[in-house]
């Protein structure tokens, strides 16, 4: 796909095989020199000139279903819309994959519909923060841009849970949806963890009140992450939780230490705490640092939850290296926990 044809059709007379084998297989031909075939869990994503498309998988797994079309298109809307709230430069739209009579597929053609994928501009993977990070050229002036995106975007989100027993309760049931799972993991530092976790919030209701009645509870961006993070001026954030907006409700502090933890992973903890803390300040938001720790106690869980799920998938890595990133997640998760209780 040239910079010049962006919306390329396939050559004279190629059948296409619609299904997604066949779909990957001509998006592939159409890739140029520098550019990249990338497959994740549940999508093809093509680099292709100064464009990035992104293919859905017809898959399933709750609360993610992507098996019908109509589906898959519901899922790039959602995308593109959700994105655009703190990248809206980056994603450029929805186009259809069509095929004509002939078995051709092309690219916002007059065929049937056979598919939907998302346009986005094609960014320097160079400039996402966990690779800027690594190479030392982060600067100060960085990640205060980084912070004052990320606090206009949570000041004008609205408030999705303004109730604070609604919150406790909330919270209480994703901790018990973490243990069942993490019990298979380590039953003995899932039970402390758990004990350690309900122990918090029963002793700090008033805390959750004050977080649920001053509207930190916001539709955030529900994975953030130093590498979706781009240090551009102005900055951008990408690739938010687009599947489920219950995924998406998180009190802006929880997102916040969600990013420390994973900046801390990669050897760079204070960068995230000082976005997390620049931010909070931009905010005007004296969230407690024992309610902190908390969340990012309970983020730690359910990456600890999310790595052993994983470890039963196929993949392009090993089960027992994800059981140990699981651990080092779970191990992380209860020596926060003491710390939050302290």
């Amino acid at each position: 796909m040239s910079d010049q044809d962006r919306l390329p059709r396939a050559p004279a007379g190629a059948a296409g095989d619609c299904r997604l084998a066949g779909k990957v297989a001509w998006m592939r031909r159409n890739l140029g020199a520098g550019d990249e075939a990338i497959e994740t869990h549940f999508a093809w994503v093509f680099l292709a000139g100064d464009r990035a498309w992104k293919l859905r998988k017809p898959v399933q797994r709750d609360p993610m279903d992507y098996r019908s079309l109509d589906a898959r298109r519901r899922g790039a809307d959602a995308e593109v819309r959700l994105n655009r709230r703190l990248a809206p430069g980056i994603y450029l739209g929805v186009r259809p994959l069509t095929r004509d009579a002939g078995g051709g597929f092309s690219i916002g053609g007059t065929g049937e519909v056979v598919d939907w994928l998302g346009e986005m501009r094609r960014l320097d993977h160079g400039r996402m923060l966990d690779e800027m990070l690594a190479s030392g050229r982060v600067t100060s002036q960085d990640l205060q841009r980084v912070a004052a995106l990320l606090a206009a975007f949570y000041a004008r989100e609205a408030a999705a849970i303004t109730d604070g027993a609604a919150l406790e309760a909330r919270l209480r049931t994703q901790v018990a949806a973490n243990h069942r799972v993490l019990v298979t993991l380590d039953a003995a530092s899932a039970g402390a963890l758990q004990h350690a976790q309900l122990a918090f919030l029963g002793a700090h209701r008033d805390w959750l009140e004050a977080r649920a009645t001053r509207g930190c509870i916001v539709e955030a961006h529900g994975d953030l992450r130093p590498e979706h993070i781009l240090l551009d001026d102005p900055p951008a954030v990408i690739d938010c939780l687009e599947f489920d907006r219950n995924l998406r409700i998180l009190d802006r502090a929880e997102e916040l230490e969600f990013l420390a933890l994973e900046c801390a992973r990669i050897g760079h903890g204070a960068t995230g705490e000082q976005i997390a803390r620049e931010c909070l300040a931009k905010l005007g938001d004296p969230a407690p640092r024992q309610l902190q720790q908390f969340y990012r106690s309970h983020r730690a869980a359910t990456r600890a939850k999310l790595y052993t799920w994983r470890a039963n998938e196929p993949d392009n890595g090993r089960p027992t290296q994800w059981l140990a990133t699981a651990r080092e997640y779970l191990e992380h998760a209860l020596e926060v926990a003491s710390r939050a209780r302290a």
